[in-house]
């Protein structure tokens, strides 16, 4: 009951801000889900805070799925397949969160026919490229996205105003290899930053890079296993130069996770799931 499953196809009849569809502010759309803020890509579910939501891109926590500021998220659209919502009574294999889980997952590319893609929008521009590695049997995905609002500020003549910075960038790639009939391995990750500064004088800086490999193996019709190497990596930096004055701090979370799971499908009515 507790559970929203999101397409992405059905986000392209939603309106956008400044021409970004956001998966983010999608889910802000759902009931029992309450936006942090005007135009803030945060969320409250059921009356939890913002902070009490884990969100896993390809089982990886991402900890701040925000660019500039919250204004938009750091998921690109062009690059994920579907999403999960689970607003209450999250199941054991995610480890428990006190509001609810957001499960991400990226487009596994195409192993048949080459694709590029691309846009240009208001504040940013996108490219995504896939295509098999080898016909049939690996394919990859690549998906990058950066803002240009950062070339606009260096055209001004005023020096207080061209010498300040803001964009945000961010990457995603996955690849995966079919191993024979019974085996197969995924490599994905993410690498996102976002830089604002004023001048000389002040500068933030903050950014999530993740990464996941994953083989799956078939033992039978009904039992199969996916084993799991996971990294996650969260960090900010602020710096204030002023004279005599200047300092920084910087700031990190790094996860390292190995997650093993097995499903059995008894029947077509049920189906066991253990893992650790």
């Amino acid at each position: 009951m507790s559970v929203e499953k999101i397409a992405i196809a059905e986000t392209k009849n939603i309106p956008v801000l400044l021409g970004e569809r956001d998966i983010l502010k999608t889910i802000q759309l759902l009931p029992g889900v309450k936006s942090a803020g005007e135009g803030n890509s945060g969320f409250y579910v059921r009356g939890g805070a913002s902070d009490q939501n884990l969100i896993l891109l390809d089982e990886a926590p991402v900890y701040n799925a925000s660019h500039l500021l919250g204004f938009f998220s750091t998921f690109n659209s062009d690059a994920i397949k579907d999403v999960t919502l689970y607003k209450g009574g999250m199941p054991a294999q995610y480890g428990g969160r006190l509001s609810s889980v957001v499960d991400i997952k990226m487009n596994d590319g195409n192993n048949q026919d080459y694709n590029v893609s691309g846009g240009i929008g208001l504040i940013s521009a996108k490219l995504n490229v896939e295509g098999p590695i080898q016909k049939d049997k690996s394919s990859f995905l690549v998906s990058a996205r950066r803002t240009y609002a950062d070339v606009f500020l260096k055209l001004s003549p005023d020096s207080s105003i061209n010498k300040n910075t803001l964009y945000f960038y961010d990457l995603n790639a996955k690849m995966n290899y079919i191993l024979g009939s019974k085996d197969r391995l995924y490599l994905s990750g993410y690498f996102g930053r976002d830089n604002l500064g004023v001048g000389e004088t002040f500068g933030i800086g903050w950014g999530n890079g993740t990464g996941t490999l994953r083989w799956n193996h078939i033992f039978s019709n009904k039992l199969f296993s996916n084993t799991s190497l996971i990294f996650s990596n969260y960090d900010y930096k602020i710096r204030i130069r002023n004279g005599s004055n200047d300092f920084s701090i910087f700031s990190q979370l790094r996860d390292w996770n190995f997650k093993e799971e097995f499903q059995w499908y008894l029947n077509t009515r049920n189906n066991i799931r253990i893992g650790f």
